[in-house]
């Protein structure tokens, strides 16, 4: 009798699914997870009931999997009060800009080989990247940023979404950017992990909130290279950076920074990218003046 009354003001599982907008087999694992657990469950036969109530919970679950959120990121939000569940909104539809600036890409460079515009493997004189050198001292600069950890196969992602994430925060509040996109750039750990700070420079009136949070980059004397070319390519600059500050008695004293000063979706050609590498140095040491191998603009 009790079994009788205690079911008659719940819903069993498959009147809940359709009520819900969820399979059974969903609702089946969300139980099994902790994420939505039905108000009753037979104990003889296992058979699930759920409360009208929780129909509310069910659908905000659906609605948060169809925007691409996983259910670990679901679960503290369906009981977040409404800030914080419009901040992680934020913060994910960031990602998802992210995403699409890298799938706009990849779209357009499938077209151009579907056009015949590039080869597959292109051959070298294609590939344009041309750079300058030069020792500069930098002054202090003032981000707001997100500090993303990440496998350095993954920046090609990381990178595009911190910057999306940052500019769509700067639209919100009706800041201005004071330049161009910044990363900073520390070398992958041994196990090929990077942490990156990626941001916008902003005038000392500007706060951060949630993970966007103010960093201050300090004054440092820099080895400077203007690298042109595809982000692909720029572990050739890397490479003529180091050898260059082996030649001449340089030494890094911190992360080199990348400042990204073409807009890939404004310039469709990779090879016209322009990007600034401010990698700090020590006090001592110089460029040759005649060193043709930094100096020289390169067509590879």
């Amino acid at each position: 009798m009790r079994q009788m009354e205690q079911t008659k003001e719940l819903i069993p599982i498959g009147r809940f699914a359709r009520l819900s907008g969820l399979t059974v087999k969903a609702l089946r694992h969300y139980g099994e997870i902790g994420l939505l657990e039905p108000a009753w469950v037979d104990p003889e036969t296992g058979y699930r009931w759920y409360a009208l109530e929780q129909a509310r919970t069910a659908e905000a679950i659906r609605r948060l999997r169809g925007l691409e959120l996983s259910l670990e990121e679901i679960r503290p939000l369906l009981a977040a009060p409404d800030d914080l569940l419009r901040d992680q909104l934020i913060a994910h539809r960031s990602r998802l800009e992210g995403r699409a600036v890298e799938t706009r890409r990849i779209l357009a460079e499938l077209q151009r080989l579907i056009d015949g515009e590039e080869a597959l493997v292109p051959d070298a004189r294609e590939t344009r990247i041309k750079f300058e050198m030069t020792i500069d001292d930098v002054e202090e600069q003032r981000l707001l940023a997100v500090v993303d950890r990440a496998r350095i196969e993954e920046m090609s992602t990381v990178v595009p979404r911190g910057i999306t994430e940052v500019h769509g925060y700067l639209e919100e509040v009706g800041a201005v950017p004071l330049g161009p996109p910044v990363c900073v750039c520390p070398f992958a750990d041994d196990d090929g992990i990077v942490e990156t700070t990626i941001g916008w420079p902003v005038a000392a009136d500007v706060s951060g909130r949630g993970r966007i949070v103010v960093e201050t980059l300090p004054a440092a004397r820099a080895l400077l290279l203007t690298h042109t070319g595809p982000y692909t390519e720029l572990g050739r600059s890397y490479r003529l950076m180091s050898e260059a500050m082996e030649r001449n008695g340089l030494t890094a004293t911190g992360p080199p920074r990348e400042i990204y000063r073409t807009d890939p979706e404004q310039v469709p050609d990779p090879n016209d990218y322009e990007t600034l590498i401010v990698w700090p140095i020590g006090p001592e040491g110089q460029l040759e003046a005649d060193g043709d191998y930094f100096f020289r603009r390169v067509d590879a």
